[in-house]
């Protein structure tokens, strides 16, 4: 049994890392040095074939379980810059009291580097900190490595504008129901047709505009409907969307996380 450093609660967590640390505390006061146990984040990675997952503090279903007043981010990236060699994806989410904005929890999974990032965001959460103190953190970076802003620090900048209302998302289990509803709702695919033609939601209220055209063609875009952007990654729906609000479309949001979250079936 062990004290859950952002819950509070007892939990459940029976992990040798724990036990090492724990052993190094009672080898203290059993050497008359007084040491104090505090408690853990449930901070745990695992390998699965080539899928590198790691966790850390509380999930969104044990946050909202706990009364908290929960916003996450899902995060489509790289974990190092796209032109170094052997660069991989990953997908990260962050879960943090929308009032406080304290960061409650962590996850990834990807074939990049995720151990590193849940490593940095168990660091915050055991002191406490905020979404923005883990934007603005002081980490390394060197293309081997990273990014050069770091993909942990990337999910929480795309959180912050999130909160900030600037960043007006949908998930894809969320888009999903209401597709499967037969909402009225246009897709719009802003990637390039070649992406597109390779892999896309076969779906007649998808429309296909690139982001490079989107600016020449936007009375494409019709103004009386909902309009959700897709893109691979997230960036260039981000991207849509403050052009599409700029020319006076109010009825905007796109993909957390592209098609690289979307687990449904594509064409």
């Amino acid at each position: 049994e062990n004290t859950h450093l952002v819950s509070g609660q007892k939990v459940y967590i029976p992990l040798a890392s724990t036990a090492n640390r724990q052993g190094r505390v009672v080898g203290d006061n059993l050497a008359g040095i007084s040491s104090r146990f505090k408690g853990v984040l449930g901070t745990a990675v695992l390998k699965v074939l080539n899928f590198n997952i790691a966790r850390t503090g509380l999930g969104e279903l044990q946050a909202r379980e706990l009364g908290y007043d929960v916003e996450t981010v899902v995060n489509s990236t790289h974990d190092r810059t796209h032109y170094y060699p052997g660069h991989d994806n990953l997908l990260i989410k962050l879960v943090v009291d929308k009032s406080t904005r304290r960061l409650l929890g962590a996850q990834a999974v990807g074939g990049g580097e995720a151990v590193k990032r849940i490593d940095v965001a168990a660091t915050v959460l055991y002191f406490g900190g905020t979404v923005d103190d883990l934007a603005g953190v002081d980490l390394g970076y060197a293309p081997p490595f990273s990014t050069p802003i770091d993909p942990v620090q990337h999910t929480a900048n795309t959180l912050r504008n999130k909160l900030s209302g600037l960043a007006k998302t949908i998930g894809a289990r969320d888009l999903k129901a209401r597709m499967d509803a037969g909402e009225d709702l246009v897709l719009l695919d802003v990637r390039m047709p070649a992406q597109f033609n390779a892999k896309h939601i076969e779906d007649e209220r998808v429309m296909l505009v690139p982001l490079n055209e989107l600016r020449q063609r936007i009375g494409e875009v019709p103004r009386d409907k909902e309009i959700v952007i897709l893109c691979a990654m997230g960036t260039r729906a981000w991207e849509a969307q403050r052009i599409l609000e700029g020319a006076g479309y109010t009825r905007v949001r796109f993909l957390e996380g592209g098609l690289q979250a979307w687990p449904y079936e594509m064409e």
